[in-house]
C-alpha cells in the first residue's frame, strides 16, 4: 500500500466540494480540509477495515470498487465472489449491504458512536482512498450540526436498506478475454458477449480493445500512461464509439514494458473513469505480453481464456478472486472436439458464420444459429442464469415433453443444457443434437400411428428380456440427422440409466447417441439390459426418474424439471390389457384358482415403473427451480398414438408453469438490469 498526501490532487477541491458532505464549506475552508486527508493506494481483496475492529478513521473514495459487509467476516471461509451476483447477498451469515464507488465515503459510524465497526470493507477493485483520523473528524465534524444532519440523512438510508433486505447496487462486472499467442477467437467472444451481454439484460456494456506496443491499430487514441493519473474524461469521452443503443467501444494502447502490477494499475484507473457508466466493461486483451494477460486477475471479476485443448492451465489462473471460463475455439487447428455435457467449456464449432467480426454490432447478427449457442451460454453463464431442463421417464407419457419444449421456445426461454431418462432421453438427445421441436413433433405423429405399434418389436429368447432393443435404435437413429456422438451435439446433454447389479444412477454423457438413450431407456423384462464392459444399465427411472441433481450438477443456475408421470388411475385399461383380458378368456388355465383376476405380465411392470416413478421422480424434483407436472392421468403408458393429446397437455402446463418460470428466470437477471449510473 502506498501512501501520500490528498493535495497531490490538482483537482481535490473540486472533488471535495462535489461530495454533499463538504457541500457547505466554502473555498477557503476546502483548501484547509484537504491538507488533513491522507491518500493510499489498495490493491483487490485487501481489507480495508472488519467489523468488530475499532474505528480510527473515515474514508472517502478516491476510484476503485469496494465491498460493505455487515458482521463479521472471514476471508479464510468466504466463498469465491467475482463480478456481479445479487444485489443484496448473504454468505454464510454475511449480508453485502452496499457497493462503494468514485465519491462514497465509510467508517463514519464508529467515529460518531465512539464504538467498534458494524461492518467488513474489501477491496473489489483496486482502490485509492482518502483517510481522515479520528481527532482531524472530531474537530471537522462533531462540532457543525450541517454535517451532522448529512450524516443521519446517510445512517437512516443504510439502516432501512439493510432492515428491509433491499438491494444494494453491487456495481460494475469487469469481464476480460485472453488467449495464447497463435491462438484464434478472442476478439470473436469479447465482441460476442458485449453484445449478448446488452440484448439479455438491456444495461450499458463497453467494449475495451486493449492494444499494447506502438503499432497499436489506428483506433487506439487513448493512451494509458501513468501509474498515478487517471485518463481524463476529455481524452476518454471521445474516444468512446457508439455501437448502438447501449453498447459502445473504446481502444487503448499500453506499453510493452510491464509486470503485471503495472498493468493491473492502469487498466484500474480507466475503469474507475467509466465506471458510472456502464454496468459492463469487456476487455479484449491482447495474447501477449504474458504479464498483461496475468494482470487481469488484479481488476477481472471473470476472465475468459481460450484455450487449445481442455486441462490445458490458463496463464491468469492462480489466487485468484476472479472466476474463470475456458473456450475451445475449433477454428484453431489444434483444437480438437470434446464431449459437450456440461455447461463448461465452452466449444465454439467451426462455424463460417462467425468469421470475421470484431465488433458487437458485427456480432449481433451472426449469433443466431448454432456457432453462437456456446457464447450464448457463456454469456448466461456469466450472468449466473443459465437454464437447464431435466426430462423425466414414463413411455408415452414423455411425448408431453415436446409441448413443453414447444411451449418454452415460443416465449424465448432459453435451455442452455438438458439431461433426459427413459423417454425423456430420447427427446434430451434430439434436441441436444439440434432436432427442431416441430420436427421431433412431426415424428411423434408419424412413429406413434397405431399401425406403427410392431415396429420397435424384436422379440429375444437368448436375453433377459422381452424385447432386444435393436430394433428400437434403428428407428430412431436416422433422426439425429448425422450426430452420432456426445461431441456432435449443439448443447450439453446427458441421459441417465441405472446399474442394475447394484442399483447406481449412471450418467452418460460420452460414446455414441443410440447407446445413451438405449441404455437410458431399457425398462426392466420389456427391453434387454445395455451391457458396457463394466455395467450392465436398465432404465434410468429405476434409479433417479426425474434427474435434477444431474441437471444442476452439470452446470445449470436455475433448473426446470418435468415430471409426466401421472399416478395410476384404478380401471383404466390400456389397449394390451384388453386385448390379454379377451384372449385369456379363451385359456382354460386362466379358470383355475384365483389366476383370472390377475392382471398380465405387462401390466405388473408398467403399473410397478409407474408408481415409482411418479412418487420418486417428485421427490428428486424437488430441488428444482420450477416443477411441472402434466395431467396425464387419463393416458396410459403405451398410447404413443395420442401423440397430438399428450403435446397438448404437456403445453397446457407449460402455459400454467410459465410465470413461475419468467419469474425466476427475472430474478436471476435482475442484479444486471440497472444502469450503472443509477
Amino acid at each position: 500500500m502506498r501512501m501520500g498526501r490528498f493535495i497531490r490532487m490538482a483537482n481535490s477541491q473540486d472533488f471535495l466540494s462535489s461530495i454533499p458532505l463538504f457541500s457547505f464549506l466554502g473555498r477557503d475552508e476546502l483548501a484547509a480540509v484537504q491538507k488533513l486527508f491522507v491518500e493510499s493506494t489498495h490493491k483487490r481483496g485487501e481489507v480495508i477495515c472488519r467489523a468488530g475492529d475499532e474505528g480510527d478513521k473515515f474514508y472517502i473514495v478516491l476510484s476503485g470498487e469496494l465491498e460493505v459487509w455487515a458482521g463479521q467476516r472471514d476471508r479464510r471461509k468466504r466463498e469465491v465472489r467475482s463480478g456481479l451476483e445479487r444485489r443484496s447477498r448473504n454468505v454464510g451469515n454475511q449480508l453485502q449491504t452496499g457497493t462503494l464507488q468514485h465519491g462514497d465515503f465509510f467508517g463514519e459510524m464508529a467515529l460518531l458512536q465512539g464504538g467498534k465497526r458494524t461492518a467488513t470493507v474489501v477491496v473489489k477493485r483496486q482502490a485509492r482512498l482518502a483517510s481522515l483520523d479520528k481527532a482531524s473528524f472530531e474537530s471537522l465534524f462533531f462540532e457543525d450540526s450541517r454535517a451532522l444532519r448529512h450524516f443521519t440523512r446517510v445512517l437512516c438510508d443504510r439502516l432501512e436498506r439493510v432492515s428491509k433486505g433491499q438491494t444494494v447496487n453491487a456495481g460494475t462486472m469487469v469481464i476480460s478475454v485472453a488467449g495464447a499467442p497463435g491462438l484464434k477467437g478472442k476478439s470473436l467472444v469479447a465482441s460476442s458477449l458485449a453484445a449478448i451481454l446488452h440484448d439479455v439484460t438491456g444495461s450499458d456494456v463497453l467494449l475495451v480493445r486493449v492494444n499494447p506496443g506502438k503499432n497499436a491499430r489506428g483506433g487506439a487514441v487513448v493512451r494509458l500512461l501513468s501509474d498515478d493519473r487517471i485518463p481524463s474524461a476529455e481524452a476518454i469521452g471521445p474516444a468512446i464509439q457508439s455501437e448502438g443503443p447501449g453498447l459502445a467501444v473504446l481502444d487503448v494502447s499500453v506499453p510493452m514494458e510491464g509486470d503485471p502490477s503495472f498493468y493491473t494499475a492502469r487498466i484500474s484507473n480507466l475503469i474507475s473513469e467509466v465506471i458510472q457508466h456502464f454496468r459492463f466493461i469487456v476487455f479484449d486483451l491482447a495474447s501477449e505480453p504474458r504479464s498483461l494477460i496475468e494482470s487481469a486477475q488484479g481488476f477481472s471479476d471473470v476472465i475468459v481464456e481460450i484455450i487449445e485443448k481442455l486441462g490445458q492451465l490458463s496463464a491468469a489462473e492462480g489466487r485468484s478472486q476472479s472466476r474463470h471460463f475456458q473456450v475451445i475455439n475449433l477454428f484453431n487447428a489444434g483444437s480438437e472436439p470434446i464431449s459437450i455435457n456440461h455447461c463448461e467449456p465452452f466449444v465454439i464449432p467451426n462455424d463460417s458464420s462467425l468469421r470475421n467480426g470484431n465488433s458487437p454490432a458485427q456480432m449481433r447478427s451472426r449469433l443466431g444459429g448454432a456457432g453462437g449457442l456456446p457464447i450464448r451460454r457463456l454469456a448466461r453463464k456469466v450472468l449466473r442464469s443459465t437454464i437447464g431442463i431435466a426430462l423425466g421417464g414414463g413411455a408415452a407419457f414423455g411425448i408431453a415433453h415436446l409441448g413443453v419444449l414447444k411451449v418454452l421456445q415460443q416465449n424465448d426461454i432459453p435451455i442452455d443444457m438438458v439431461v433426459g431418462c427413459s423417454q425423456g432421453s430420447i427427446i434430451g438427445v434430439g434436441y441436444a443434437a439440434g432436432i427442431s421441436v416441430d420436427e421431433m413433433i412431426d415424428i411423434s405423429h408419424q412413429l406413434g400411428k397405431k399401425r406403427n405399434f410392431l415396429l420397435p418389436m424384436d422379440l429375444t429368447l437368448s436375453k433377459p428380456g422381452i424385447l432386444a432393443g435393436n430394433r428400437f435404435v434403428e428407428i430412431f437413429s436416422p433422426f439425429l440427422k448425422g450426430k452420432e456422438t456426445f461431441e456432435d451435439l449443439r448443447i450439453p446433454c446427458r441421459t441417465v440409466a441405472t446399474d442394475i447389479r447394484n442399483g447406481e444412477r449412471v450418467e452418460i454423457g460420452s460414446g455414441k447417441l443410440t447407446d445413451a438413450f438405449r441404455a437410458s431407456s431399457s425398462v426392466p423384462m420389456v427391453f434387454a439390459p445395455f451391457s458396457t464392459d463394466h455395467r450392465v444399465l436398465v432404465d434410468g427411472g429405476v434409479a433417479d426418474p426425474v434427474p435434477v441433481e444431474v441437471i444442476n450438477n452439470m452446470g445449470a443456475d436455475l433448473s426446470i424439471a418435468v415430471n409426466v408421470v401421472p399416478p395410476l388411475k384404478l380401471g383404466l385399461e390400456n389397449e394390451v390389457s384388453r386385448a390379454y383380458r379377451i384372449l385369456n378368456k379363451l385359456n382354460p388355465l386362466s379358470y383355475l384358482g384365483d389366476s383370472r383376476n390377475l392382471p398380465n405380465l405387462f401390466d405388473i411392470i408398467m403399473n410397478a415403473m409407474q408408481t415409482l416413478q411418479y412418487e420418486l421422480g417428485n421427490f428428486k424434483a424437488i430441488s428444482a427451480g420450477v416443477l411441472i407436472n402434466p395431467d396425464l392421468s387419463d393416458f396410459t403408458w403405451i398410447e404413443y398414438y395420442r401423440s397430438a393429446e399428450l403435446i397438448q397437455r404437456g403445453m397446457d402446463a407449460a402455459e400454467r408453469a410459465l410465470p413461475a418460470i419468467k419469474r425466476a428466470y427475472a430474478e436471476k437477471l435482475a442484479p444486471f438490469q440497472i444502469s450503472a449510473s443509477t
